[in-house]
C-alpha cells in the first residue's frame, strides 16, 4: 500500500435492541416508570436507554412536558416501525415455544365483556394447557385501540369498524334493553315504548360503547331526549340502576338473573349490538392467535348449525 494511502471502511451502526426494547416500552406506556415496571428493570435504566437512542442518531423522540410525556414526530415514526419488529420477535418466540400440536406462551384478550368470552377460553385452554391467558375489560374503541397498538393479541369487540387491518369472526347479534328496579312501575312490563324514554332519567353506558351506540342512534332518529343524569362503566350502570337513580342500558347478553332488576326490550325497535373476535391480520399467523380465531369460527359453526341461523344473544 503507498505511503500515506488510507482505506476508509463504512462503519454501520446497528440499533441497540435493549435501547429499542426501552424506548418501545416507554412510547406505548407513555410513561418512563410504566415502562421500568414493563420490563421489570429499574427506572434509571430505561431513562439511560432512551436517552442514549437519542444522543445516537441526535434526534429527540419524546416531548418531556412537567405532568406528562409526549411522542415527537420521529417518536411516533419509530414506533411503528419498533411495533413490527416486536412482532416478529413474537412470532419468531411463538415458533419456538411450538411443540407439535402444542403451544407454550401467552395469550392476551381484550373484551367488552367476560361472558362474550369464556366459552371460547374453556375450549381454548383445554386444548392448550401450556398456554398462559389473560383477559381484560373495556368497552369497544379501547380495545380497539389496544388492538391497533399490539397491547392485545385478541380482541371482542361491538363492532368490526370497517377496518381493512383485522381479521374478523362474528360471534352473534345481541339485543339492547332497559333495565329497572324491581320498585318501579314499569317492572310488571316486558315492553317500553321509545316515546316514553323522553325525559326520563337515564343512566348511560360511558362513550366507545356499542351498547351506548346503538341506543343513541334509535334515540336520535326518533327526536327523543332522555335526561341522562349518568355515564359509567358496564356494572356499575346496573348498581346505579338497583339504587334508583334511573333506568340503565345493557345488551340482554351481558344481562344476568337480578333479584333487583328487570329488563325491557324497547317495541317496534329493538336496537342491537354485534360481537366480533377480532385480531391483526399481519398477527393471524402467529400459532396462539390463529387458534383461537379458528376456535371462535368453529363455536359460531356449532351454534348455527344447532339453531338453524346466525347465533344470538341466547
Amino acid at each position: 500500500m503507498p505511503a500515506g494511502e488510507t482505506i476508509t471502511r463504512n462503519r454501520i451502526n446497528y440499533v441497540n435492541f435493549n435501547q429499542l426494547r426501552s424506548f418501545y416500552a416507554v412510547a406505548r406506556e407513555l410513561s418512563f416508570t410504566k415502562a421500568a415496571e414493563l420490563l421489570c428493570i429499574g427506572q434509571p435504566t430505561v431513562t439511560t436507554q432512551v436517552k442514549a437512542l437519542e444522543e445516537t442518531y441526535n434526534l429527540q423522540l419524546f416531548v418531556r412536558g412537567p405532568n406528562d410525556l409526549t411522542l415527537t414526530d420521529a417518536g411516533e415514526a419509530l414506533l411503528t416501525v419498533a411495533r413490527q419488529i416486536f412482532s416478529l420477535e413474537e412470532r419468531a418466540h411463538s415458533l419456538l415455544n411450538t411443540v407439535g400440536n402444542q403451544f407454550a406462551g401467552r395469550l392476551h384478550i381484550g373484551t367488552v365483556g367476560p361472558f362474550f368470552v369464556m366459552k371460547q377460553l374453556s375450549k381454548y385452554i383445554d386444548r392448550y394447557p401450556l398456554m398462559h391467558v389473560t383477559v381484560e375489560s373495556a368497552n369497544s374503541d379501547s380495545i380497539y385501540q389496544k388492538l391497533l397498538n399490539y397491547e392485545v393479541d385478541v380482541g371482542i369487540i361491538g363492532s368490526d369498524y370497517s377496518d381493512p387491518r383485522l381479521d374478523l369472526v362474528c360471534l352473534g347479534k345481541h339485543e339492547v334493553v332497559i333495565a329497572v328496579p324491581v320498585s318501579h312501575p314499569w317492572a310488571h312490563r316486558s315492553q317500553v315504548n321509545i316515546e316514553e324514554l323522553d325525559g326520563q332519567r337515564l343512566i348511560m353506558r360511558e362513550k366507545g360503547s356499542m351498547t351506548r351506540r346503538a341506543l343513541e342512534e334509535v334515540l336520535a332518529a326518533n327526536s327523543i331526549r332522555p335526561n341522562v343524569v349518568m355515564e359509567l362503566p358496564r356494572d356499575s350502570v346496573l348498581e346505579a340502576t338497583a339504587a334508583g337513580l334511573g333506568l340503565g342500558i345493557i345488551s340482554n347478553f351481558e344481562f344476568s338473573r337480578d333479584q333487583r332488576l328487570r329488563t325491557l326490550s324497547i317495541a317496534r325497535y329493538s336496537p342491537c349490538t354485534r360481537s366480533f373476535a377480532a385480531c391483526l391480520k399481519e398477527r393471524r399467523a402467529l400459532p396462539s392467535i390463529d387458534a383461537f380465531m379458528q376456535m371462535s369460527s368453529e363455536l359460531v359453526s356449532q351454534l348455527r348449525d344447532a339453531h338453524g341461523e346466525e347465533p344470538d344473544s341466547d
